[in-house]
């Protein structure tokens, strides 16, 4: 089976655009998460500049993208303009409880309007992405889909097999990085237990398995132990 693998839209320094077009020049990948982690004036900006030249990538390309750290109303402006390319948005959870009641209605309002699929709540921190859970199961359209961060489990000293197992029906996307006992978002080896653990799960796994490296060569190395360790012919 075949796994479907994205990156991220920074594989080198440069802007969206300069990274589509060394990924349509030197590269077969066409999966690209577009990264707004951080959306201040600046990334503002270069997302007006560069718009219609993204989307000029489109159908060629596909898209995903990951939402600002804490969303707000605001970031509206980031769904409208990718709406019509991106397949979903990762969401990180509140980190405080005290952003619980407004993130719901955040949700909420995105969900009705872009619609309920489209968001997948991802595993930052557990104690966070718990309580997020555990409030949107009261929300207007329930639970939402996941994106399972594997880094983000095993930097909290968590076995991601069995996490993963429990909530499988849900989970649309993947990230995958190394954590070397210090740092997490680093390269990982084809010698390690996780990847073993998972291969049950990545054989039958029909979402996006995205891998959370910033350098092309190690995204290149990444994807060469995946495809050897996960896929099943």
């Amino acid at each position: 089976m075949s796994l479907r693998f994205s990156v991220p839209s920074y594989v080198l320094p440069g802007t969206y655009v300069e990274n589509l077009r060394f990924l349509d020049e030197h590269s077969s990948q066409r999966q690209v998460e577009l990264l707004f982690f951080i959306y201040d004036d600046e990334a503002k900006a270069l997302l007006l500049q560069e718009h219609d030249d993204i989307v000029s990538f489109s159908p060629r390309f596909s898209f995903t993208v990951h939402m600002p750290d804490s969303v707000d109303d605001s970031h509206d402006e980031i769904i409208d303009a990718t709406n019509d390319i991106a397949s979903h948005y990762i969401i990180h959870p509140p980190r405080e409880a005290e952003g619980l009641r407004s993130f719901v209605r955040l949700m909420d309002d995105w969900r009705m309007r872009y619609g309920a699929d489209r968001f997948l709540l991802e595993n930052t921190k557990l104690d966070p992405f718990y309580a997020a859970e555990e409030a949107l199961l009261g929300s207007r359209f329930g639970p939402p889909r996941l994106c399972a961060d594997i880094g983000h489990l095993r930097l909290e000293g968590v076995d991601p097999a069995p996490w993963i197992a429990e909530r499988e029906k849900r989970i649309s996307e993947i990230h995958v990085h190394g954590f070397d006992g210090r740092h997490d978002h680093v390269p990982f080896y084809a010698s390690e237990t996780w990847l073993r653990d998972l291969r049950a799960f990545a054989g039958t796994f029909k979402g996006i398995v995205e891998i959370e490296l910033f350098s092309w060569a190690e995204l290149e190395d990444a994807q060469a132990i995946l495809r050897k360790e996960w896929e099943h012919e």
